[in-house]
């Protein structure tokens, strides 16, 4: 994994262990839980954190684990998840599989298209994008990494590999299903008034399928440029255009703000990476003037 040192959310100081389930900012400062291994850094969630370092402290993780499955994004229009059906699925987790977790933690669609997505033409052109400017990176970041098929995809390459999102249970279910033990896993919100990762400089940073999402781009995109660092490259693909009609939610971009948020970026159309996939050769990029017709940018 990297070992990311991890800042407050909230002030940018330094957070340090002072439980095994809990970070703390200070001797007296906020604390924070930590289950499974994996940081639940959300601001604005206090009545949840308290709660939930409530059952830590007592010696109940399972019944803070199961507060935290349940926690949504502010996109999220489905029905909260049934406290039977995560109770369930923390007992029986060693013995269901991926697609029954999903339902479980009553993902429905989301939850379809996470086990679909190895096939999926999206996903098909993140890897495309990558292929075509593969350096052999030593590490990677990936920010909105979900249940963390592209970490897995690199760690099978010998890639150390870390990932954030701003769900805890897709960070959970990547853990435990789908990219293993070694990956450093941080539940946190892009939009947080201070970035939570200490931004050691990163060989690949990665955005898929997610940036789209993401108020305040500008200020995201700055901050995973300062994780890339001056060697490191930056790969975020299929970011939806605003001049195509759309049918999931977010904030998408026209081909003009993709020239003025990436002046010197390679910039590709989505369905140009995955045809050059199947080809079996390079992809070509294009203006993005040239890219007006494209349903989403890489």
């Amino acid at each position: 994994m990297i070992p990311f040192g991890l800042l407050s959310p909230v002030t940018g100081e330094a957070l340090h262990h002072d439980t095994p389930h809990s970070l703390r900012e200070g001797k007296r400062g906020p604390r924070w839980p930590v289950v499974d291994g994996i940081p639940y850094l959300r601001v604005g969630r206090d009545g949840l954190v308290g709660e939930v370092l409530g059952h830590l402290d007592k010696g109940a993780p399972g019944h803070a684990l199961e507060l935290l499955l349940a926690d949504q994004d502010e996109w999220w229009t489905g029905p909260k998840a049934d406290p039977v059906a995560l109770r369930d699925l923390v007992r029986d987790m060693k013995y269901v599989s991926l697609r029954e977790a999903c339902a479980r933690l009553g993902w429905g669609r989301v939850g379809d298209y996470f086990v679909n997505r190895w096939t999926d033409p999206t996903y098909l052109a993140g890897l495309a994008l990558l292929e075509a400017h593969w350096n052999k990176p030593l590490c990677a970041f990936e920010l909105a990494c979900g249940i963390g098929h592209y970490l897995r995809e690199l760690q099978g390459r010998g890639v150390r590999v870390s990932g954030g999102d701003v769900v805890f249970a897709k960070l959970w279910v990547a853990r435990h299903w789908v990219a293993g033990q070694r990956p450093q896993l941080v539940c946190f919100d892009a939009a947080s008034p201070h970035w939570p990762i200490d931004q050691a400089p990163v060989d690949l940073v990665m955005c898929h399928d997610a940036f789209y999402f993401l108020p305040e781009k500008a200020r995201i995109l700055d901050a995973l440029r300062k994780t890339a660092g001056e060697e490191g490259w930056l790969a975020l693909s299929h970011v939806h255009n605003s001049a195509r009609p759309g049918f999931s939610a977010g904030h998408a971009v026209s081909a003009s703000e993709i020239e003025e948020l990436f002046p010197d970026g390679l910039v590709y159309d989505d369905d140009e990476l995955t045809l050059a996939l199947v080809e079996a050769r390079a992809p070509v990029p294009a203006a993005p003037a040239a890219l007006d017709h494209a349903e989403a940018f890489s």
